[in-house]
């Protein structure tokens, strides 16, 4: 699945008042991705949240109905970061924009780690 944002690794993204054309391409395949690999893990897309060269979103487990927070880095610094270094963390509700404590994962490994927080929270 995230192979298809593999290409975007070492990318120099433009920089300016509005996101260039390939920031927005790579928005809207990061998005994509984002469904499919929390469909594999059992959860659907509740809420993404586009940002100035980065974004996060609420992922909803479809078995529990809790919610999950997914962000990455701003993609203009600390090269590949968004890749290596993707924030995820429990949320009480949707607009638990505190929630639980930081992980962070791969972004090939986001549904792994969706799977095993799942399995936490079950016991």
């Amino acid at each position: 699945m995230a192979d298809t944002l593999e290409k975007w690794l070492n990318h120099t993204f433009s920089s300016g008042c509005e996101t260039g054309q390939d920031y927005d391409a790579f928005q809207r395949a990061a998005r994509a991705d984002l469904r499919k690999q929390a469909k594999a893990a059992g959860y659907e897309l509740h809420k993404f949240n586009p940002n100035h060269y980065e974004f996060s979103a609420v992922l909803r487990d479809t078995i529990t109905g809790e919610f999950v927070y997914i962000s990455i880095s701003d993609v203009r610094y600390s090269r590949n970061e968004w890749y290596t270094h993707v924030l995820y963390r429990t949320m009480a509700h949707d607009k638990d924009w505190t929630g639980g404590y930081n992980q962070y994962c791969r972004w090939p490994e986001l549904s792994q780690a969706l799977e095993r927080m799942r399995m936490r929270r079950c016991g």
